[in-house]
C-alpha cells in the first residue's frame, strides 16, 4: 500500500478507493435490477419492473459503468509499474475504457432518441438526435485506430497513459453532445415525460461538469460523475416503478370491474326467456307425440341449462370439452323439431386447454339461427379445433350463401352476444374473435395464444 501511495499520491489513491466503493455499489444495482426483472417476468403480471421504462437501458448502463470504473482503476494501479504484465494491462484498461465509455454515450442517445424523439410532429427533433449519433462514428473510428496510431492517447516508454490530439476532439463531441440534447430537452420540457426528463437532464450536467472538471485538474471526475448519475438514476426508477405500479393496480382493478359487467350482461344475454318457453313448448307436443323423444329432450335441455347456470357461478374458464358437451345439448334441443334438417360437423383436433366459458356456444347458436336455414338438408355449420402459428384456433363455419347485410352472422357480429364474446376472450386468456364472410357461408375464429 505504501509503494502505491508513493507511486500515485494520496489524491489518486482516494480516488481508486471511492471507484472501489461504487464498483460494490453498481453490483448491487445490477443485482437487485436483474433479479426484480425476473421475478416480475416469471409472475406473469405487468405491475414490476418490467413494465417501467429505461429498465433494460438502466441495467445496461450500469453494467457499462462497471466496466468504465474497472478500467479506470486498473489504470491508476499499474501505471508506471515497468514489468510486462503491466504493460499490457495498461494497454487494455486504456483501451476498454474509452469503449465503455463512448458505449455509455451511444446508451443515453438512443434511450434520448427512444423517449423523446415519439413527441407527435416532432421529427425535426428525431433527425436532431440522430445527427449527434453520426458524429459518434469518427470517434468511434479513432478509438479503433488508437492502439495502433496513439490517436486518442499512447501509452510512453515509462507505462504512463498520455494524452494525444485525438482526445481533444473527443473531449469536444462528447461535451458539444451532451450539452445540446439537454439544451433539447428544456426547450420540450412540458412535453417530456418527468421521469425521463429528470434521467436527460442530470447526465448531461453531470457528464458535462465531470469532463470540464477533469480536463483542468487532470484527475478523471467523469467517473464519479457517472457513478452519481447511477445512484440518482437508481432513486428516479423506484420512484417511477412505484408510480407505475400504482397505475398498474388501478388498471388491473378497473378491467376486474370489466369483466364483472361483461359476465353480468353475459348472463342476460344467454337465459333468454323466449327460447326457454319454445323449447318447453316443443317438449310438451312431444309428450303426446313421441314421449321417449321427450324424456331425452328433457335430459338435454336440463343438461343445456346447468351448464350455464355453472359456467354463470364458476371463475369464467372451463374446460373446452365442457363447452363442445354444451354445444351438443343445445343442437339435440333442436333436433327435437324433426322440421330442422341441418346438419353439424365436428373436427376436433385439439380439445385439452380451457376457454372462457360460453363462448362456443353462442357461435353455433348465432349460426344455426342467423346463418342457416334450419329447415333445408343442404344446411351445415361445422365446428373444428385445431393448432396455428402458436394459438388455438376454434372455427365455426356455416355454409349460408346470403350476401353481407343480410340476416347472417356476418351482420350479427356487433350484436351484445358476440360483443360480449369478444370482450371476454381478450379480458380473460388474450383471445380474439375474428368473423369473415366469403359468399358461400361465414366464418367465426377465436384465436387463443398457447401457453
Amino acid at each position: 500500500m505504501n509503494n502505491l501511495l508513493e507511486r500515485i499520491g494520496l489524491p489518486l489513491l482516494v480516488q481508486i478507493s471511492i471507484e472501489c466503493w461504487n464498483e460494490l455499489l453498481l453490483l448491487l444495482l445490477i443485482f437487485v435490477m436483474v433479479l426484480s426483472t425476473r421475478r416480475d417476468r416469471s409472475g406473469g403480471e405487468e405491475t414490476g419492473s418490467s413494465a417501467v421504462p429505461l429498465t433494460k437501458e438502466l441495467i445496461f448502463f450500469y453494467s457499462g459503468t462497471f466496466v468504465y470504473n474497472l478500467c479506470d482503476i486498473a489504470y491508476i494501479v499499474f501505471s508506471g509499474m515497468p514489468t510486462m504484465a503491466s504493460f499490457l494491462i495498461m494497454r487494455i484498461s486504456s483501451f476498454l475504457y474509452y469503449c465503455s465509455g463512448e458505449f455509455l454515450t451511444l446508451i443515453y442517445l438512443q434511450v434520448v432518441k427512444k423517449f423523446i424523439s415519439d413527441i407527435p410532429g416532432k421529427t425535426n427533433l428525431k433527425k436532431f438526435i440522430s445527427f449527434f449519433q453520426y458524429m459518434q462514428m469518427p470517434i468511434i473510428l479513432l478509438l479503433l485506430i488508437t492502439p495502433f496510431t496513439g490517436a486518442v492517447y499512447r501509452i510512453n516508454e515509462n507505462n504512463e497513459y498520455v494524452r494525444s490530439w485525438g482526445y481533444y476532439i473527443w473531449q469536444t463531441v462528447t461535451v458539444i453532445t451532451f450539452a445540446m440534447i439537454g439544451i433539447a430537452v428544456i426547450v420540450k420540457w412540458r412535453r417530456i415525460k418527468v421521469f425521463i426528463r429528470k434521467v436527460i437532464c442530470i447526465a448531461s450536467l453531470f457528464i458535462v461538469t465531470g469532463i470540464v472538471c477533469g480536463h483542468f485538474t487532470g484527475i478523471s471526475m467523469t467517473n464519479i460523475m457517472v457513478v452519481f448519475i447511477s445512484i440518482l438514476l437508481f432513486l428516479f426508477y423506484e420512484e417511477c416503478k412505484t408510480r407505475t405500479i400504482a397505475r398498474n393496480i388501478k388498471r388491473l382493478e378497473q378491467t376486474k370491474a370489466r369483466l364483472a359487467e361483461s359476465r353480468l350482461t353475459m348472463m342476460t344475454a344467454q337465459i333468454k326467456p323466449h327460447y326457454i318457453y319454445n323449447s318447453m313448448n316443443v317438449i310438451r307436443e312431444l309428450c303426446y307425440s313421441n314421449p321417449e323423444l321427450a324424456a331425452e329432450t328433457i335430459a338435454h335441455f336440463s343438461g343445456y341449462l346447468h351448464g350455464k347456470i355453472e359456467a354463470f357461478s364458476g371463475n369464467g374458464l372451463t374446460t373446452f370439452e365442457k363447452e363442445i358437451d354444451l354445444v351438443k345439448e343445445y343442437i339435440a334441443i333442436e333436433y327435437a323439431d324433426d322440421n330442422k334438417k341441418f346438419k353439424v360437423d365436428f373436427d376436433l383436433k385439439c380439445t385439452d386447454f380451457k376457454i372462457p366459458a360460453l363462448t362456443v356456444q353462442p357461435l353455433v347458436e348465432n349460426a344455426v339461427k342467423h346463418g342457416i336455414d334450419r329447415y333445408s338438408d343442404k344446411s351445415l355449420v361445422s365446428i373444428s379445433s385445431f393448432e396455428k402459428d402458436d394459438n388455438i384456433v376454434i372455427a365455426v363455419t356455416d355454409n349460408a350463401t346470403a350476401e353481407e347485410g343480410d340476416d347472417s352472422l356476418f351482420a350479427e357480429k356487433r350484436g351484445i352476444g358476440l360483443t360480449n364474446v369478444a370482450e371476454r376472450l381478450k379480458l380473460m386468456c388474450g383471445g380474439k374473435l375474428q368473423i369473415s364472410h366469403d359468399g358461400t357461408g361465414t366464418s367465426a375464429r377465436i384465436m387463443i395464444p398457447m401457453g
